[in-house]
């Protein structure tokens, strides 16, 4: 790949992520060139001085750009605002999403103005993901000022200060609660401060012991609000402001997604103070805050240095590149990019527009950004300071990826962007990751390399860090014997042979602490490679990347998973008679979304697994009590299908450390009462586009028996198939919210798979469940089984041959074994020798199994899973 055209290629086209942007105006008022010149897209100017903006460079530089995008023969600037006027007229929303090619998401601050302006998600319709909000805190104070002066008389500014004392004790409590409530909200993504252009970015980093200042400081801007319209811009109060913004958004870390607070810096309108706009002044604040991550907009020019500086040192430092463009002349722009790069991290640098009101804004930074991203970076290679895969590296982190994990944006590639090395999607190099992860997790000083065999046993090798660091370097390797492949839960190995080996190649995008377990330790998921690096056709990760990968390719389709985690929750006891330990129900009083008093018992503990895990970046969607004794269920977020497998390991992990911590063993076995309902490990899956989600469903049901060799993979999982127990019955069929259903449609392209539980392999289940489908998209299956709304083992036979339903699911193991090795379709797509190696450890796993007694075989499932 290594050519300087696929490098111009990939900075020019690639998806980008515009971190700071405002709302554009309505069409009604993008021709209302009186109150909003459109001078403004290439100057801070206003008034008189913005008269003079037709004779910069940076001017003639857009006129010249607008004429092609207007297709105007001239570039005189009046003609060029009547071909404009006619494409607003014509089609607005035809030029706006002109504009906007190439952005994949906007984060816009949309309390610039009220007036004139479209709502935020208004904007969702030109983008490939939903817009994001960022939330101006001056905008928040302004709006309970106002609200308080509604509601009350206000004493004059000569009265004593403590006449204002109930008045601040308002604001205060009503503007955190905005805040908080922001902060809860899904859409919002981070917070601005423009106290740059109030009161200067020299903030008091911590509070005053005294408030009598800070008071006085609210009793001048409430009184000012009393009579004109509110506008903080008294320094204490300013200050305030920001701390106690920073101070929630510390205190939310622990339950909520990263939301970092952007802070307008450097150059703006006559209305700022340019000494004081300069970031230097931020050190105390931004030190005093390590926990929260502070973003540096608008490539804080003239002070890009002072910026980069503090994006070297502090590890919760961002550096923004926006809104100099097309605000300077093009040698400008390359100099700011280039004194960007003296010091600063790729992973730290951050791309925006500012764009605002005029669509414009939009079209002309990104295009000036990308010519000269694509300008600096050529010569960069050119010079030998990078070689092309690093510099495509670097330009795809900060077009993309470092504003998706600051912001926890969780976005995914389209299929079609650009890759480096031949990669289906980009990610942070290894090094930078490394190095971005340890000076987040400073603790972190081992590192634990895992992988999951046939038995969905977790295996793992641990590290110093410093010995991992050389491992992602490529200056050793890690070789696992091949043995693995036919390895069961106890280490005895079912057949194949012990020569030979692998190695494991960490992925760093999963780098995650371990929390709830005393370790000053991480998690690292693996890639298998053979020993000349290829990927290994054995490796349970690489077949479901592989699966989603074909499907992607092929037929442009994009599945995404989730799942839940059902776990029962065991209290250890000793038989008085033999002093042999067991396991017992921690509770008893206990049912389906209930909270009884045992339930509510253990709150605490639920709590604290959801606490764990928000703490490292996974955020629950809901939980709640399941219907068997101990049985509690947590419901994760959707992702990619190796992502949210990879998610899946790691959040049993986090709960079961917890609950270790306790006294208690959380297990998965899919049914340790034969007299209650069993444990699931519900898988859910969608695909995007669902245009062809018939033939896609045609093919999972049509492959369903060997899909359930991978699925429900132990002799103790066919206990769930059954009818009456709300786990998918007894037919291959699907229904529409249909709980008894093996298969349950939610939405169009969107399906519940209920024959899963925590014995799975869950990148094999997904795999073969995935394979199933495109087979059947490939093969263009009609949909023959229809829509069935009951038990299907509740009806009659000539009722489920009316619809389609005449093939009952595998009953035990053995039997999905037989339909799996039957299945030449499944084992093509899969892999002969997976499936082979498979067969055989499930094999044998299950004659060990059966020779146990029952009591035995429970004891030691529960101990395993």
């Amino acid at each position: 790949m290594g050519s300087l055209s696929y490098l111009r290629q990939l900075i020019q086209t690639h998806p980008l992520i515009d971190n700071h942007a405002h709302n554009l105006l309505s069409q009604s008022a993008a021709r209302d060139y009186a109150k909003y010149p459109f001078e403004q897209i290439i100057s801070e100017a206003q008034g008189i001085a913005l008269e003079n903006a037709p004779s910069t460079l940076s001017f003639h530089r857009a006129a010249t750009q607008l004429a092609t995008l207007y297709e105007s023969s001239s570039s005189d600037w009046e003609q060029l605002r009547n071909a404009r006027d006619q494409l607003v007229q014509r089609d607005y929303e035809g030029l706006v999403r002109k504009c906007l090619d190439g952005t994949h998401t906007l984060l816009l601050d949309d309390l610039l103005t009220d007036d004139d302006v479209e709502p935020f998600d208004w904007h969702d319709r030109f983008t490939a993901s939903t817009t994001k909000r960022i939330v101006r805190i001056e905008a928040l104070a302004a709006r309970v000022l106002a609200q308080i002066v509604r509601e009350g008389s206000v004493p004059p500014e000569s009265s004593d200060v403590s006449s204002f004392q109930d008045l601040w004790e308002s604001f205060s409590r009503d503007f955190s609660l905005l805040v908080s409530d922001a902060i809860a909200d899904p859409a919002v993504v981070g917070f601005k401060s423009v106290i740059c252009y109030r009161t200067g970015l020299d903030v008091q980093p911590t509070d005053d012991s005294d408030t009598k200042q800070l008071i006085q400081s609210f009793a001048r801007t409430i009184s000012q609000a009393a009579v004109s319209t509110p506008r903080v811009e008294d320094k204490p109060l300013n200050d305030w402001l920001v701390r106690q913004t920073l101070n929630l958004l510390k205190a939310a870390k622990v339950t909520q997604p990263n939301k970092p607070l952007q802070l307008h810096t450097g150059l703006g309108d006559n209305d700022i103070n340019l000494l004081r706009s300069n970031p230097a002044h931020l050190q105390s604040l931004i030190a005093q805050y390590p926990e929260v991550d502070f973003v540096l907009l608008h490539s804080s020019y003239p002070y890009t240095r002072e910026a980069g500086y503090l994006a070297c040192v502090y590890p919760n430092v961002y550096l923004d590149l926006g809104e100099v463009f097309p605000m300077v002349s093009r040698d400008a722009q390359e100099s700011i990019l280039r004194e960007s790069l003296e010091i600063v991290p790729t992973t730290r640098l951050l791309w925006s527009t500012d764009g605002h009101f005029f669509p414009e804004t939009f079209w002309l930074a990104n295009k000036q950004f990308r010519d000269a991203l694509e300008k600096v970076f050529v010569d960069y290679v050119q010079n030998g300071d990078y070689t092309v895969e690093q510099a495509c590296q670097a330009a795809v982190d900060i077009l993309f990826h470092n504003s998706n994990r600051l912001y926890d944006l969780k976005e995914q590639l389209p299929s079609t962007a650009l890759c480096v090395s031949g990669a289906q999607s980009l990610t942070p190099s290894s090094t930078d990751a490394l190095e971005t992860f340890i000076r987040s997790n400073p603790g972190v000083k081992y590192i634990w390399m895992q992988f999951i065999d046939y038995t969905a046993t977790v295996r793992l090798r641990m590290f110093p860090i410093l010995e991992f660091a050389k491992i992602t370097r490529k200056q050793r390797r890690i070789g696992i014997s091949v043995a693995v492949f036919w390895m069961l839960q106890d280490d005895e190995i079912a057949g194949g042979s012990t020569t030979g080996q692998f190695y494991m190649l960490p992925d760093l995008s999963t780098l995650s602490p371990n929390v709830g377990v005393n370790s000053k330790s991480a998690t690292v998921q693996t890639w298998w490679k053979t020993e000349e690096g290829e990927p290994m056709e054995e490796c349970p990760r690489t077949n479901l990347l592989r699966i989603s990968n074909k499907l992607k390719d092929e037929f442009g389709i994009q599945a995404t998973c989730g799942f839940e985690i059902e776990v029962v929750f065991l209290k250890p006891t000793t038989d008085p008679e033999t002093g042999k330990e067991d396991w017992a129900p921690s509770t008893t009083n206990h049912s389906w979304s209930q909270m009884t008093r045992e339930t509510r018992s253990y709150l605490p503990l639920i709590e604290e697994c959801v606490e764990a895990l928000a703490s490292i970046g996974i955020y629950l969607e809901q939980f709640h009590a399941e219907s068997a004794p101990g049985q509690f269920e947590f419901i994760l977020p959707p992702n990619t299908p190796v992502a949210a497998v990879d998610t899946l390991i790691k959040a049993r992990q986090v709960i079961t450390y917890v609950v270790e911590q306790h006294g208690l063993r959380a297990t998965l076995h899919p049914r340790p009462y034969p007299s209650a309902a069993g444990t699931a490990s519900h898988g859910h899956v969608s695909i995007t586009p669902p245009t062809k989600e018939e033939s896609f469903l045609a093919g999972i049901l049509h492959h369903y028996p060997s899909v359930l060799a991978f699925t429900l993979s132990g002799d103790s999982s066919y206990e769930r198939v059954k009818a009456g127990i709300w786990a998918g019955s007894e037919w291959v069929a699907w229904g529409t919210q249909n709980r008894e259903a093996p298969i349950r449609k939610i939405s169009p392209g969107h399906w519940e798979i209920k024959s899963l539980d925590g014995l799975a392999n869950m990148y094999l289940a997904m795999a073969a469940f995935l394979a199933a489908g495109y087979a059947g998209v490939k093969e263009d299956l009609p949909l023959t089984i229809k829509d069935c709304h009951y038990d299907a083992a509740l009806l009659s036979e000539d009722e489920r041959s009316a619809l389609g339903i005449t093939t009952k699911l595998p009953n035990t193991l053995a039997k999905s074994l037989e339909a799996l090795n039957s299945n030449e379709t499944l084992k093509a797509l899969l892999g002969p020798k997976l499936v082979e190696n498979y067969t055989i450890v499930k094999k044998a796993e299950s004659k060990k199994l059966s020779a146990m007694d029952e009591n035995v075989r429970r004891k030691w499932l529960v101990e395993r899973y």
